[in-house]
């Protein structure tokens, strides 16, 4: 028995019959989940918002070191050692001309005493400069020109984990991380039977901005 063939009322046309298909999968979709909606279409009942995936994160607060437990740091580039040389020869400058005043810009708020010895105690700023300049007025500084009293060769400069080595400064107590100690040793402690200075002095600086200020002093004498 031949086989039926359709009549042309009863196809299709394959362009039809795929529209068809895709109209049903349309309505499935919109019957069996929340209701579609673009990014620009406020939420309704059901609609779930759009979340932005990247949030806006503050940048960590600029440092001068990292640690190792940070996930993230600012760092700020470091003050150079000729800035720290500068504070030096300004402090000899003011013992040479016996004047303590001069260096109250270089001074910061509260002085420490960073010998061994001298402990957590320390002096406001007036009050340390007031101290040094009665010293200067007793001593006689100003017989010393500058590059008698010390050699900017010798000055040595110190990162926080610098110290603690043989042949290095002790750490003072009261350092932060990111302070620099410097050592200064001194070329001529004394004139005749007057003692000038210790055989060295030590500076405790700390960071401001792009400069530094004096945070702590101390010198050590021969025992």
């Amino acid at each position: 028995m031949p086989l039926r063939s359709s009549k042309p009322s009863e196809r299709l046309s394959a362009p039809l019959a795929r529209a068809l298909v895709a109209a049903g999968a349309l309505v499935g979709v919109g019957c069996s989940g929340a209701p579609l909606r673009t990014r620009g279409t406020p939420p309704g009942d059901g609609a779930v918002p759009v979340v932005p995936t990247d949030p806006t994160t503050a940048l960590p607060r600029p440092s001068d070191v990292a640690r190792s437990s940070d996930t993230a740091a600012t760092l700020r580039p470091p003050v150079s050692d000729e800035v720290a040389l500068a504070l030096v020869a300004r402090l000899f400058r003011a013992f040479h001309a016996r004047s303590a005043q001069q260096l109250e810009p270089d001074v910061d708020d509260y002085v420490v005493d960073v010998t061994p010895e001298g402990g957590a105690g320390g002096r406001p700023r007036a009050s340390w400069i007031w101290e040094l300049q009665s010293r200067l007025h007793t001593g006689a500084f100003d017989a010393l020109d500058v590059d008698q009293m010390y050699r900017p060769s010798d000055v040595e400069i110190y990162r926080v984990e610098d110290l603690g080595l043989p042949g290095r400064p002790t750490r003072p107590a009261t350092m932060g991380a990111d302070e620099t100690l410097v050592r200064v040793p001194i070329a001529t402690p004394r004139v005749g039977a007057d003692v000038l200075f210790g055989e060295e002095i030590l500076l405790l600086l700390r960071r401001d901005g792009a400069r530094f200020k004096i945070r702590g002093y101390g010198e050590r004498y021969p025992r």
